[in-house]
């Protein structure tokens, strides 16, 4: 979705959200007044942008006394969202998974624009090392607790204008089976455990130093051609990652 169709409360919403990123837990955000004439927005506009990040937990509303910031903590036993990810042959992917199974996914898109290829995005890509590429870094919630951090590396001129949808509440795969005609015949995984960068713990809100399940995924279109490579670390300590193998019957069992 381009800026110029998104609705107001939308682009004042997803403002609303990068600021919350940047500010700490218990912050009082200006009045309703300051910021609608900060956004120029109407009262009704920026109240539908708050009621929206506020369901996601992002912040809290308290009457007489403003608006709080209210970091999500990460999903506990006692609210529990499995974490992980489920492979098979179907390639629905993390939004199409979720949701099917009537969760609500959003994400926060941290980050969608041209990058240098470092040497594992070249590698999966099939491109130069230091080659420009498409990246997309999104912090991903489910039912308003964060989930993980995702990052999406794409072929170089492979999607043009994928940079201007709106991937906060959207399938990526669903996106680009409809809009480009290009779907997944073969994903390559790699699953590892690693300890978050100090970047990643800060944007996921993670305080320890426990290593956390990382997955690494190299998607290839029918032709054999790698069009996308992307990299997840989830929030959880006990995150866990599914595959469902088939196999060719034998003619005579």
């Amino acid at each position: 979705m381009s800026a110029a169709s998104m609705p107001k409360y939308r682009a004042v919403e997803r403002q609303l959200r990068a600021r919350v990123a940047e500010l700490e837990d218990g912050t009082l955000l200006p009045t309703e007044a300051r910021m609608c004439e900060e956004y120029d927005v109407s009262r009704i506009t920026l109240r539908r942008a708050i009621e929206e990040i506020a369901r996601d937990g992002l912040v809290t509303r308290h009457r007489g006394h403003g608006t709080k910031v209210s970091r999500p903590a990460p999903t506990t036993t006692e609210n529990h969202v499995e974490q992980g990810e489920h492979f098979d042959s179907r390639f629905t992917g993390f939004f199409g998974q979720l949701t099917g199974f009537g969760h609500r996914v959003h994400s926060d898109i941290l980050e969608f624009g041209l990058v240098r290829a470092n040497t594992s995005v070249a590698g999966a890509l099939r491109v130069d090392r230091h080659s420009e590429v498409l990246h997309m870094s999104r912090r991903r919630y489910v039912d308003g607790n964060v989930h993980q951090l995702s990052r999406t590396w794409f072929g170089p001129g492979r999607f043009p204008g994928i940079e201007t949808e709106d991937f906060s509440e959207q399938s990526l795969y669903g996106c680009l089976e409809e809009k480009y005609g290009v779907s997944i015949a073969q994903q390559d995984l790699s699953v590892s455990l690693r300890v978050p960068s100090r970047d990643e713990a800060r944007t996921l809100g993670i305080t320890d130093r426990q290593p956390r399940l990382s997955l690494q995924i190299t998607a290839c279109s029918s032709d054999g051609e790698p069009f996308l490579y992307g990299e997840s670390v989830f929030v959880s300590t006990d995150a866990h990652i599914y595959f469902t193998a088939g196999g060719n019957r034998p003619e005579n069992p």
